[in-house]
């Protein structure tokens, strides 16, 4: 299903919240809401949901408006960060629990839970209560719930912030799968870049209650439209009133045209990865970011003078 915000303004009595924010979502897609704390990300969640009603403006969900709409007469499914499951039902009865409200015939419910329990991998683990699984687990069991009444719409709010790295790139990855077999139209909200570039089809950076821009996550990595989102979207460095990734800089040994001189401060390898911790000139701070075959043969170390040579930059005005 398709999703259409026009115009939404919400405000909280003087802070803007969401501040005329349109927004396209097609149907099927997978959407990531990205931005900072306070940015407006989880308010406009909650006003497609139906969980706020906006001061202005209209929200449609396959071309009907549902701005007036309840919240459970949307045909929305909704994820919070702390998985809200039942403590006192097992992870079987609390997947079942959407249908069981509506009162499906049992057999019907019985095969559902059972599909979902599969494709999220938890049909071993139906018989344990919530407190026996682990976060990821958790979570799991939370998005199944929320797909077993067949949502329209599925709406996630930050619903990996609670785990630890690891797991939060486990499910990523799990979650991009189960997109792909479900094909249900998503959006989640989401503080990480990472998560945001690896697993969604578009991205809107959302930052004081605005969009600042919106596509796929190519568009806002290599053509950002202002400062703010290309500082946001991935690393970046600058280099006077110019602004480089710090994948694009190049280090030389001997200077050249268009090189800076800059003193190496740090070299730090992360796997595959050297960053290189700059000083140029005036002090000024800078990260570049090497492979180790790029880097072995400048042999780099602390103190040692060099040039850069940055090889893409962007100059906002």
């Amino acid at each position: 299903m398709a999703i259409e915000v026009k115009g939404v303004s919400k405000r909280f009595d003087d802070f803007a919240a969401l501040d005329d924010v349109s927004l396209t979502v097609r149907d099927g897609s997978l959407t990531a809401l990205l931005g900072p704390s306070g940015g407006g990300k989880s308010t406009l969640l909650r006003v497609i949901a139906g969980l706020e009603q906006p001061d202005s403006g209209v929200v449609c969900i396959n071309g009907e408006d549902v701005t007036a709409q309840a919240a459970q007469d949307r045909g929305v499914g909704f994820v919070f960060q702390h998985y809200a499951a039942f403590k006192h039902m097992t992870v079987r009865d609390n997947v079942a629990f959407g249908l069981s409200i509506r009162k499906r015939p049992k057999d019907e419910i019985d095969a559902r839970v059972d599909e979902l329990l599969k494709l999220v991998h938890l049909d071993g683990l139906h018989k344990r209560f919530p407190s026996q699984l682990s976060g990821g687990q958790r979570q799991r069991m939370a998005l199944a719930r929320a797909l077993a009444v067949q949502p329209r719409v599925l709406l996630l709010d930050e619903p990996f912030g609670a785990l630890d790295a690891n797991v939060r790139k486990e499910l990523r990855e799990w979650l991009r799968r189960l997109h792909e077999e479900v094909h249900v139209t998503t959006i989640f909200v989401t503080h990480d870049q990472e998560e945001a570039l690896e697993v969604s089809e578009q991205i809107a950076v959302i930052n004081g209650g605005r969009i600042e821009q919106a596509g796929t996550p190519d568009d806002l990595y290599d053509r950002p439209a202002n400062e703010f989102v290309m500082g946001f979207v991935g690393p970046v460095a600058r280099i006077g009133d110019q602004l480089v990734r710090p994948h694009d800089i190049t280090i030389l040994e001997d200077a050249e045209d268009g090189a800076t001189e800059a003193i190496v401060e740090r070299v730090i390898r992360v796997g595959f990865e050297v960053r290189v911790e700059l000083a140029l000139g005036a002090g000024e701070p800078l990260t570049a970011q090497l492979s180790r075959a790029e880097a072995e043969p400048l042999e780099l170390h602390e103190g040692q003078i060099v040039h850069i040579r940055p090889d893409r930059v962007r100059q906002f005005a």
